[in-house]
């Protein structure tokens, strides 16, 4: 679709909102959040600079859009927190850069709303009171951003076995027995066992308090 749009010239007022939404997420996979920008959309779109503006006043409200967009349907049907978690794991992988995307903005959106509610139900189902809820949601949702970020991160290197020898070369199992003893386990990317594992402590910790 990008690709199309990139050379159709589409008149600014045949844009409509889902449209430009559409090219910047298309955009966001191809180039990553740091080069995206609203010169590049129009540029994409094939508009005139400042078309887009029609529809997302600033870069920031384009983001929120974004970041909103990116987590459609995870909370539908209120699952139990668990996979709430699991969900918002896949949509945030989903997209190049989508935690970062996620975790760098507030937005009160419709998804992130939705998202909110049922996870803040889920947990008080299970007894939690609404100031202990809302904090556990937050330690929850922390949890899943972090593993996305270092999965995606892991992901974007060029050479991860050389990433992989670099702290196999710094670690003197002299100085650090502990660390050099579970090296194998520490060298990202970390596969989905290790986001369960995680996930697995901070559900127990959540029902322990």
């Amino acid at each position: 679709m990008l690709k199309s749009l990139r050379y159709s010239g589409v008149p600014s007022n045949r844009l409509d909102r889902d449209r430009v939404l559409a090219a910047a997420l298309e955009l966001l996979d191809a180039d990553g959040l740091e080069a995206l920008s609203m010169r590049r959309l129009s540029s994409a779109l094939g508009v005139q600079n400042g078309a887009t503006y029609w529809h997302f006043r600033s870069k920031q409200a384009l983001l929120e859009a974004m970041a909103d967009a990116l987590i459609a349907g995870v909370a539908a049907g209120g699952p139990p927190v668990a996979e709430l978690a699991r969900r918002l794991r896949r949509a945030l992988l989903s997209r190049r850069d989508g935690a970062l995307l996620f975790s760098g903005r507030f937005f009160p959106l419709p998804n992130a709303l939705a998202y909110g509610e049922a996870m803040i139900a889920a947990l008080r189902a299970g007894g939690l009171g609404a100031r202990e809820a809302a904090w556990a949601a937050d330690t929850v949702t922390y949890h899943v951003i972090g593993h996305v970020i270092e999965e995606q991160m892991a992901a974007s290197q060029p050479d991860p076995a050389a990433a992989a020898g670099r702290l196999t070369t710094a670690v003197d199992p002299a100085r650090h027995p502990n660390l050099a003893a579970a090296l194998p386990h520490v060298a990202a990317p970390h596969p989905e066992e290790h986001f369960e594992f995680g996930l697995r402590i901070v559900l127990a910790g959540i029902g322990a308090a």
